[in-house]
Parts: structure tokens; C-alpha cells; sequence
């Protein structure tokens, strides 16, 4: 998006936020070209504060392809990884710190608000007993198996995983991501002048409700 609006308007800057480092590296790599009007801080939107006003805020919302198909970060049920799901590598609360640190019924809870999981309860309850038995040995796709095996098996092989929802969940738990975009909501018309437009891509129905 940065690069196009670059492209076709001459006259405006960029100022880019994110708090993944390979992120960042990404856009300085793929913005090279247009290096004398692009700046790109390590910031989450909710910490930012800009010095003028924008004509155009755009916010791209959820977890990115490269950070899905990088192993170690631990997003992706499909590749064998760490409980990790931070977007910024240097925060302390992980996936596993948050699935160890909650009782099963506040697990659940997130599972279900975050996740809209109808099979939240024994989904959280076989979650807590493989934490039990594995600590940080435990596995994205150890879990997933275990998420798996919490629905009947007629369910089990549908067009959506069955891990799919639980992970989003504790993703979104870990890096407090409905209470940023609310803060968002709440600052962003403030960073626009009066014709200034606000721009948001959501993915999930969690995202959709707060934005309308």
C-alpha cells in the first residue's frame, strides 16, 4: 500500500508503524526508492502520536503471511513451533506464558471471546493438561493435534482446521489486539486534518464489530 501511494502521489510522505522487526526490515527494503520520504518506526498504532496531521491513516490489521510461514514465531499451526505468537519479538508474554498463567475457566473465555469457539471448555481443559504434562515442551502442532481431537470426529477435516479459531484467540490475547484497535478508533481522527480519510483492513468479525 505504502509503495503504490508513493508511486501515484508525488507530493505526499509516509510514515509507516510496526512493531515486528522483520517487518520493518521488509518496507526499508521494499521502500529503498523512495527513501527521502519514508519513515518507519517501531510502534504499534495504539503508542503513536504523531507530530502533524495525516490526509490518509490506513491500518492493516492482524497477523502477516511471512510471520505465519516462519516457524519459530509460532503462529502457524501447520509448521511444528514454540508457543510464541508475539508480533513484537520483545515483549516477555508469550502464547505459553498466557495458557500457563490462566486457570481453565479464564482460558476458555479467551478461547471463546476471542475465537468464538463453541467448543471452548474442553478445548481449554485438554489445553491445560498438556501444559501440565509438557510445560514449554509443548508445540504448535502438538497442540493443534490436541485441539483437534476436542471435536467430533465428523468435524474434524472441514474447510477450516479446528485449531484455527483457538489460535487466533490466544494470538490476539497475546498481543492485545481489540484493545489496541479500540484505542485506534478512539486517537486516529484526531491524526487527521478536516477532508482526511481513515483507511482499515480487518479479517475477522471481532475486528468488523468494533470498526462499524
Amino acid at each position: 500500500h505504502s509503495k503504490l501511494i508513493l508511486s501515484e502521489h508525488q507530493k505526499l510522505n509516509v510514515i509507516g508503524l510496526d512493531q515486528d522487526p522483520n517487518a520493518r526490515q521488509a518496507a526499508y527494503k521494499n521502500l529503498m526508492n523512495f527513501k527521502g520520504r519514508i519513515k518507519i518506526i517501531n510502534s504499534n498504532f495504539a503508542d503513536f502520536t504523531p507530530k502533524d496531521k495525516a490526509v490518509l491513516v490506513i491500518a492493516d490489521l492482524g497477523v502477516s503471511s511471512p510471520q505465519l510461514d516462519i516457524a519459530n514465531r509460532g503462529f502457524s499451526f501447520r509448521l511444528d513451533g514454540p508457543l510464541d505468537m508475539r508480533m513484537n519479538p520483545s515483549q516477555s508474554l508469550t502464547a505459553a506464558e498466557i495458557i500457563k498463567s490462566l486457570d481453565e475457566n479464564q482460558l476458555a473465555d479467551i478461547i471463546y471471546n476471542y475465537g468464538e469457539e463453541k467448543f471452548s471448555r474442553r478445548i481449554a481443559r485438554k489445553i491445560k493438561q498438556d501444559m501440565n504434562e509438557k510445560g514449554e515442551a509443548l508445540r504448535t502442532k502438538e497442540l493443534a493435534y490436541s485441539i483437534a481431537g476436542c471435536y467430533p470426529p465428523k468435524m474434524r477435516h472441514g474447510r477450516i482446521h479446528p485449531a484455527t479459531r483457538t489460535f487466533q484467540a490466544l494470538r490476539i490475547a497475546v498481543n492485545n489486539e481489540l484493545e489496541n484497535l479500540k484505542k485506534l478508533l478512539e486517537i486516529a481522527p484526531n491524526w487527521l486534518n478536516s477532508n482526511g480519510l481513515l483507511c482499515i483492513i480487518s479479517f475477522h468479525s471481532l475486528e468488523d464489530r468494533l470498526i462499524k
